[in-house]
């Protein structure tokens, strides 16, 4: 075991180490091994497979250097081990089987060693970074749609045809092509990777990549040294607080992305009081584009400006204004997008879409689906309107709530729960939302995880007025249903919290669950029930 101090050092140790081990590699062409070293970093023991480097970090409740043996008993040919990192008692033992390296303040180090090992000095895309609380999935998949929607103009005519990459809540990759992903935003070796792989993908030859940037990944370091092109700021409203300790902390780790990271464009939701009080701050290098419905937008030098949102029945119709580069103009769009929320996710994608240079006309937005899981109607003849919905926190809840009842003639049943194991001092604030906007609530699980069921439900319910009104239904599935027959033609029933997850943790157990497969089921064969019995 030796300890390393200076990246460069590290990479050459790791060369040397690597070249001497080439056949054990199976890559007899010594010529291509730094391709084959930019593949082998990873963060994650169970993902190591021959030859593989190693990384041990400590975590906010991990010691990485607990899965060093099981690294190396999976083909790990080298590990890079942070010298803070609680080493193991058998250390030296492991160190005969491998090159172990300890380097102090490792994380600090992983942008120089992965953006070496994976493309050198020149980042291969240019990198959009969104952050908020709510709507980062939907603004990087809806410029996904965009992109295949798009073409460079006749100024950049290598843009067209060409697709961008997102990784997110619901994977990696193009958005018909997702590969899942444990986080929103993947470790620093994950993310360079990626980066690397979209670059060299053929089949879809990306221009760019949309990338969902938590608050936890700008505290771990997750996104160090990558170039953003483009920072997007939606909003910032109560959650992970048992993770940042205050909405301060949450608000200082958000603008990390544009005061520390410095992108070339900030599009930020001057709306949103953190938003307001965000593009104050940002370095003068940093060209502000503000977007929103209220007049903050407009004392902006460059701005989208929502000046109207109307609901329909196929979805939203709104008046954009916008300035950039000096010249101002206007527009109508069609979308196929239910919740008025949307429209600032839309113009958060306008503008983003216009400072990539992408030329758009109003007919691609029209073309736009609904994400997975957000706002997702499930409708058959004559039977209530069925809503898959991902929203898990006060506010993404309350507007999911409002943006249904602009679209009811009938009444709002509501299907919710809360998770285990997290913040808990949403929870009441949840069955607030819920009975403010909702005719009949069923209050059921969402992923319980180790905490007790019963526990979560109390806290909940301690948030109602009126608790006699609501019903307690554990099995999930069984709530939906009940919600459903409860509810009659012209009614619907929002189904919040799970979104497009494929799965229920109950106590340490995954299970097989797809909310959305559920929902489309039940209501067919409702609906078949309902052409037999006629």
């Amino acid at each position: 075991m030796m300890t390393l101090t200076d990246e460069h050092d590290i990479i050459k140790e790791l060369q040397r180490h690597l070249l001497n081990n080439v056949d054990k590699n199976q890559n007899p062409n010594k010529a291509s091994h730094q391709s084959m070293l930019s593949r082998r970093l990873t963060q994650d023991s169970r993902q190591v497979a021959e030859g593989d480097i190693f990384v041990a970090l400590t975590g906010h409740d991990l010691n990485g250097a607990d899965y060093i043996d099981k690294a190396i008993a999976q083909g790990a040919s080298a590990v890079l081990v942070d010298s803070a990192c609680q080493m193991p008692a058998k250390i030296n033992e492991l160190s005969s089987q491998a090159l172990v390296i300890t380097v102090p303040k490792l994380r600090q180090k992983l942008a120089v060693l992965c953006k070496s090992f994976y493309f050198g000095e020149q980042q291969p895309l240019p990198v959009i970074g969104i952050t908020g609380t709510n709507g980062k999935t939907s603004i990087s998949h809806l410029l996904a749609q965009l992109a295949d929607l798009a073409s460079g103009g006749d100024a950049n005519p290598s843009l067209s045809k060409k697709s961008c990459a997102v990784i997110g809540t619901m994977g990696s990759g193009h958005i018909n092509n997702l590969t899942p992903s444990a986080n929103t935003t993947p470790g620093i070796t994950d993310v360079y990777k990626l980066l690397a792989a979209f670059a060299n993908d053929k089949a879809y030859e990306y221009r760019a990549v949309a990338m969902e940037v938590s608050s936890h990944a700008l505290a771990q370091e997750r996104v160090s040294g990558l170039e953003f092109e483009t920072a997007v700021f939606t909003n910032l409203t109560h959650e992970h607080l048992d993770y940042h300790g205050s909405m301060e902390q949450y608000f200082d780790e958000k603008a990390k992305l544009f005061i520390d990271y410095r992108p070339n464009n900030a599009v930020i939701n001057v709306d949103d009081s953190y938003g307001l009080r965000l593009s104050s701050m940002l370095h003068e290098s940093t060209r502000v584009v503000a977007y929103g419905q209220s007049q903050h937008v407009l004392a902006f030098n460059e701005y989208v400006f929502i000046k109207q949102v109307d609901c329909h029945s196929y979805g939203l119709q709104l008046q954009i204004e916008w300035q950039l580069g000096g010249l101002k103009e206007s527009t109508e769009l069609n979308l196929p997008l239910y919740g008025e929320f949307n429209a600032e996710n839309i113009a958060a994608v306008f503008a983003t879409a216009m400072l990539c240079g992408w030329t758009l006309d109003a007919a691609a937005f029209s073309k736009l689906k609904p994400v997975p899981g957000r706002l997702e109607l499930y409708v058959e003849p004559e039977q209530p309107i069925a809503i898959v919905d991902y929203a898990h926190t006060p506010d993404a809840l309350e507007a999911s709530l409002k943006a249904v009842i602009r679209h009811l003639s009938g009444q709002l049943y509501l299907v919710f729960g809360c998770g285990g194991d997290r913040d808990a001092s949403k929870r009441p604030l949840m069955a607030e939302v819920a009975e403010k906007y909702s005719n009949e609530i069923i209050v059921t699980n969402d992923n319980p995880r180790t905490e007790s069921q019963e526990h979560i439900v109390n806290d909940i319910m301690a948030g109602f007025k009126a608790p006699q009104n609501v019903t307690v239904e554990y099995d999930r599935k069984r709530a939906i249903e009940l919600a459903v027959s409860r509810a009659g033609y012209g009614d619907a029933v929002l189904i919040a919290g799970k979104g497009h997850e494929d799965y229920q943790i109950i106590g340490t157990q995954k299970i097989n669950y797809d909310e959305r497969a559920f929902t489309a089921g039940l209501m067919a064969s409702r609906s078949c029930a309902s052409r037999v019995q006629g």
